[in-house]
């Protein structure tokens, strides 16, 4: 068993005003409409503290969090003992907002289900701007009724406009997200570097110059996270089945609390490595290929290296070292734009590269 970070990733449902079936929630949970009181949370994080733990992140679950004046003590209790704050609203809700309670450095991370519902809040967003909330992101749950057009059409929408956004994938859906936007024009999908609510996998994925996040369900053996609901009701996460009353955890082991996405038995992927070799036996590793599709991308060395998570230095050496092999040229500065972009043999590799790419597009490269 691996040993809980002593840091935890608080998410909390304040309140059960929710009927439970919305699809823009990523969690489906009915509650009965029952507010949590000041004096749980100060229990929760008194017997937490008391055993060594501290807390970074603090998620306040939708919907308004702020729905009842008495929240307003809830907050500051959670304020005073999480580093981070995060508010996860739906974007319709945003206009009651209470400005005066919330930080300007916590970040609102607002769920929206359309494009349509999206484009007509955007007054109320640049509002929110200007009162000095930088911390915005928007959260669009990807469903079946989504396609690549309104999908198309957020990204544009938050590109102009300079706003974060983050695709998560709905958890009730058989969808798979990365290979859903990995197929749109002027897309590429990078390392996983992280976790969203502490338990959801994050990519960053970028569509032309734009970096956006992609959230996906994943296993994390050395999960962080705790769950309070406002039923008194403690659990690994809102997915879980196997939740504890608050007083219990002056004695219960955090380790012993199960993870709903705990894989109950091993599956296998087949999976290849890709290289071309040119007519004088030069190899063109898997690494060089990305570079140069990204490059085909219209994407600037700076992002990719940041995609790749290596250096801007690495990236530079990686082509010219490939061109001197080749003795070739593989990519020159547009003089109209200045932009960095693929010669005629740099587009020759691409398109092999893309060709077998599809070729075999059922297997894991």
């Amino acid at each position: 068993m691996v040993e809980r970070s002593r840091e935890l990733t608080l998410l909390l449902h304040l309140h059960g005003m929710c009927p439970g079936h919305c699809k823009i929630c990523p969690w489906h949970l009915p509650s009965p409409q029952k507010y949590i009181d000041p004096e749980t949370i100060s229990r929760f994080f008194e017997i937490l503290r008391g055993r060594g733990y501290s807390f970074n992140d603090a998620f306040m679950l939708c919907p308004n969090p702020f729905s009842h004046p008495s929240l307003d003590r809830v907050y500051r209790i959670v304020r005073d003992n999480c580093k981070n704050i995060n508010i996860l609203i739906p974007v319709n809700e945003i206009l009651s907002l209470r400005l005066g309670v919330l930080s300007k450095y916590d970040r609102l991370l607002l769920l929206v289900d359309s494009f349509p519902k999206l484009y007509s809040k955007r007054h109320s967003i640049l509002a929110l701007e200007s009162h000095g909330f930088d911390r915005i992101e928007l959260i669009f749950p990807i469903i079946p009724k989504v396609n690549e057009l309104e999908i198309r059409e957020v990204l544009e929408f938050c590109r102009v406009r300079g706003l974060r956004l983050g695709f998560i994938q709905a958890v009730s859906e058989g969808l798979s997200l990365p290979s859903l936007i990995s197929k749109m024009k002027d897309v590429y999908i990078g390392e996983e570097h992280g976790f969203f609510v502490g338990c959801l996998s994050e990519r960053t994925a970028f569509y032309k110059d734009f970096p956006f996040q992609i959230i996906i369900s994943s296993y994390r053996e050395s999960c962080n996270t705790i769950y309070l609901n406002n039923l008194r009701m403690v659990g690994r996460c809102p997915l879980s089945r196997d939740y504890h009353r608050v007083e219990e955890f002056e004695v219960l082991d955090l380790n012993d609390l199960e993870c709903p996405n705990n894989p109950r038995e091993l599956s296998f992927t087949p999976k290849m490595k890709l290289s071309l070799i040119s007519p004088t036996g030069v190899e063109i590793d898997e690494m060089e290929l990305r570079i140069l599709d990204m490059v085909a991308k219209s994407q600037s060395l700076r992002h990719i290296a940041e995609g790749l998570k290596v250096s801007h230095t690495s990236i530079r050496k990686r082509i010219m070292n490939l061109q001197e092999r080749l003795s070739a040229k593989l990519i020159e500065r547009d003089p109209h734009t200045g932009k960095i972009c693929l010669t005629k043999m740099g587009w020759k590799i691409v398109d092999e590269y893309r060709r077998l790419r599809r070729r075999y597009k059922g297997l894991t490269l």
